[in-house]
């Protein structure tokens, strides 16, 4: 991926939640926003397609149905490097209590303990600070995949796979179709001193296996229901599925899909606008489906 120039998108600010907007942008690859008066201008890598970004937008258009994704400008602009602008305010923090996430430049205050997570932040891929990746955090430390078989499925930084393993699971593949992701994952691995994690680049194309008993997967709403069939053939009988990245307002699109699959509800997390589902394919007794 070019790193010499962006893609630049102009996005007018009337009829948005500027949490659910800017939680959108970053969930569809957003590398860094700057805001100006009535509009933010939102920076996506290079090779991103045309096709990509009318997604994004056709999304935003349903969110906001004042939005009209024709009064968005695309153009290139020169490089900028937005891994300096996030070290600037990344500091440890608590997405849950127990787990700790730093960066390697920082030290965590006296007296924390729990799990610590050491994330080098690059380009956006998943610091832990977006509501959908603590809601996965979340259910991981409450449900921990002690000797599981995990898949972590748009891996990102490899966040949700080195705390899966931290957390005592057995054997973790990671898949991510951005070489760059995977790239900052390995840095990731290395800096936790972590092992046990296999990184693949793909989708779940180069996951030949199966009987995985917790798949993860925290992307937006449309691949989760692109991906389904892949899940289902890839989740052992028993196994669990974790998906995050849904808006609330996206919640009756997503629950028919995977009820339809065979899967049954354990458990729903929310944040703000964004929920976390937790499937498992037999009824777990006392929980309604």
């Amino acid at each position: 991926m070019s790193r010499r120039t962006y893609l630049e998108c102009h996005i007018p600010l009337q009829g948005f939640d500027p949490d659910v907007l800017s939680g959108l942008l970053y969930l569809y690859g957003c590398m860094g926003i700057l805001e100006a008066g009535e509009e933010w201008v939102v920076y996506f890598p290079e090779a991103f397609t045309p096709e990509h970004i009318q997604v994004l937008l056709g999304v935003l258009r349903r969110v906001n149905p004042d939005f009209h994704p024709e009064q968005c400008q695309v153009q290139k602009q020169p490089y900028r490097d937005w891994n300096a602008e996030w070290r600037k305010y990344f500091r440890p923090f608590q997405p849950v209590e127990g787990i700790w996430i730093r960066p390697p430049w920082e030290r965590l205050p006296a007296g924390a303990s729990g799990v610590e997570l050491i994330i080098d932040p690059q380009m956006g891929f998943g610091t832990g600070h977006h509501e959908s990746t603590r809601l996965m955090i979340q259910a991981l430390k409450k449900y921990p995949p002690r000797d599981l078989k995990v898949l972590d499925v748009g891996t990102g930084s490899g966040i949700l796979a080195i705390l899966a393993r931290k957390l005592g699971a057995r054997q973790v593949i990671a898949v991510d179709i951005d070489r760059d992701a995977l790239k900052n994952a390995r840095e990731n691995l290395v800096l936790n001193g972590v092992d046990g994690v296999e990184l693949r680049n793909g989708s779940l194309q180069v996951v030949p296996e199966r009987q995985f008993d917790r798949i993860l997967a925290n992307i937006h709403r449309e691949v989760l229901l692109e991906l389904l069939p892949g899940f289902m053939q890839r989740l052992q009988p028993e196994g669990w599925l974790i998906i995050s990245g849904i808006l609330k307002q996206d919640r009756d699109l997503v629950l028919p899909a995977y009820q339809q699959a065979g899967l049954h509800l354990i458990e729903e997390l929310s944040a703000n606008e964004w929920l976390a589902l937790i499937w498992a394919r037999q009824q777990i007794q006392g929980v309604q489906n």
